[in-house]
């Protein structure tokens, strides 16, 4: 037969017999001279995926035409799982596909599922059934150390789900503003798959409490992890003393005396939290005193040449109270709750001291019978003396007096005034037994006095008159003031002393 092919209007149509089919021909009209139908696209080959951190890898079989001829190319959609609304799909998939495989590199988190579709030359096949769902994980971040009890900290970690090539920094409570850390990833920059092994320092001086750290990603990854910087040292108490309220020689008390407890007290460590409370018990000295407030309001205070931050308010020992050592404790909490502690003694001592002695020595080379400048006199209690309640914050050390040497009927006398000649000094008077040693109220001024144990002793200075010179032996009486007292408070007896031993001449 015969076939004109003048005037032919080619006509493509899809004729769809079955779902998944898809079918071309071509048609020409009555008067056409030849007729073609071509077979039908294949429907595509279900995909399957395969995620790497951020990338994932679509495959599928080969799509052929019932000749074994394969198609020439696909296209490639991604769809929510969830939702099944198409996607975006990054370019490394777009357009048609050669291959039976393609990578999109750095996919959004989620779920997701892809369909392949044949084409070949101009006509397209039906699109494949959808794959099973693959999940590209969010960037995430881990550290081996979330809980911080020291400053600085260098925790390693990982972070995973990071897009290929990006550097890292790290920041802290805020992603965009917050301080940079010191930290690194490796490998870096981020190598394909998302992951690496990370390193970041927490610095001294983060403020205890909840905090964020971030990785940041050049690309826009980010990741955070929560960390906790605490205090777990205890405060520290390195001193602790009770000291009588008026003097300065500490460890001393006596029964129905007042006292304060004086402490040192500190938090330490690189993320203290501060000391919250400070706290006595000195039940052993006054009964039902467990927890006594100490505060460092009005300090420092400085007892016996040491300075204390904290102090407690007046207290006053049990009375009675039985003689000898008691212990007493010192703590210190701080604001986390830690708590550190301090034993400590005190002495309680019921005892009134007395006069045990008095004695005056003539100075190298001088004339004896005469009180002049290096002689000395010295007044020795039975117990020490607190220094302080001679002379006001006096340490015993030497310090300058004055001795008056005074003519008095029947015995001349001494007693002592302190550096400016205002105040009598609490060391009583003393009768010479004699009236030879002056014919005049006369001033040494300039003595150093100077304590050692229970002794207090004067070396006479300059003397503002004529001297005298006391010719017979006499037999000197020391009658003590009161308003001494020994280291826990007790005030000295008022009973006079007679010098032991044969009646000499003084100075």
């Amino acid at each position: 037969m015969r076939r004109l092919l003048t005037g032919v209007a080619i006509v493509a149509s899809l004729v769809v017999a079955t779902p998944g089919v898809a079918q071309a021909a071509w048609n020409a009209p009555a008067n056409a001279t030849g007729y073609a139908k071509a077979v039908s696209v294949p429907q595509g080959n279900t995909p399957s995926g395969s995620v790497n951190g951020r990338d994932v890898a679509v495959s599928w079989a080969v799509t052929r035409f019932p000749d074994n001829t394969p198609v020439a190319g696909y296209t490639i959609r991604r769809f929510d799982s969830s939702t099944g609304v198409p996607q975006t799909v990054l370019a490394s998939c777009t357009g048609t596909i050669a291959t039976l495989t393609c990578t999109e590199f750095g996919v959004d988190p989620g779920t997701w599922r892809y369909a392949v579709t044949p084409k070949h030359a101009l006509w397209t096949g039906a699109e494949s059934l959808q794959s099973t769902t693959v999940t590209v994980g969010s960037p995430s971040l881990t550290l081996s150390t979330t809980t911080l009890s020291a400053l600085p900290t260098t925790s390693g970690g990982s972070i995973a789900n990071f897009l290929d090539g990006e550097t890292v920094i790290y920041r802290l409570d805020n992603a965009t503003t917050g301080t940079i850390l010191a930290g690194s990833i490796t490998p870096s920059p981020v190598p394909v798959g998302g992951s690496a092994t990370v390193s970041v320092t927490m610095p001294l001086g983060t403020a205890l409490g909840a905090h964020t750290v971030y990785a940041d990603g050049s690309l826009g990854s980010t990741a955070n992890r929560a960390i906790t910087v605490v205090d777990t040292t205890p405060p520290v108490v390195s001193a602790a003393v009770i000291n009588k309220t008026f003097g300065d020689r500490p460890g001393f008390v006596k029964q129905g005396g007042t006292y304060f407890i004086y402490a040192n007290a500190s938090d330490t460590g690189s993320t203290a939290s501060g000391i919250s409370t400070v706290t006595a018990n000195v039940n052993n000295v006054e009964t039902g005193q467990t927890a006594v407030a100490m505060t460092t309001a009005g300090g420092p205070f400085t007892v016996g040449g040491v300075s204390y931050s904290y102090r407690s308010a007046s207290l006053t020992a049990s009375n009675p109270l039985v003689a000898g050592v008691k212990s007493f404790t010192v703590t210190a909490t701080d604001v986390s709750g830690n708590t550190g502690g301090f034993t400590g003694s005190v002495t309680v001592d019921n005892t009134v001291p007395t006069a045990t002695n008095i004695q005056t020595t003539n100075m190298v080379a001088g004339i004896l019978g005469r009180a002049e400048i290096g002689d000395t006199i010295t007044f020795t209690f039975s117990e020490a003396m607190d220094p302080n309640s001679i002379l006001a914050l006096w340490t015993g050390a030497s310090t300058p007096v004055t001795l008056h040497l005074n003519q008095v009927a029947g015995s001349d006398t001494v007693t002592i005034f302190n550096s400016g000649n205002i105040a009598q000094l609490p060391l009583g008077s003393v009768a010479l037994g004699g009236t030879n040693y002056t014919n005049a109220n006369r001033t040494f001024t300039g003595s150093a006095m100077v304590m050692s144990g229970s002794t207090i002793t004067i070396t006479l200075g300059t003397q503002s008159g004529a001297a005298r010179t006391q010719g017979g032996t006499t037999t000197m009486v020391w009658t003590p003031a009161i308003a001494a007292t020994d280291l826990a408070g007790n005030a000295c007896s008022a009973t006079p002393f007679t010098e032991t031993g044969a009646a000499d001449v003084e100075f």
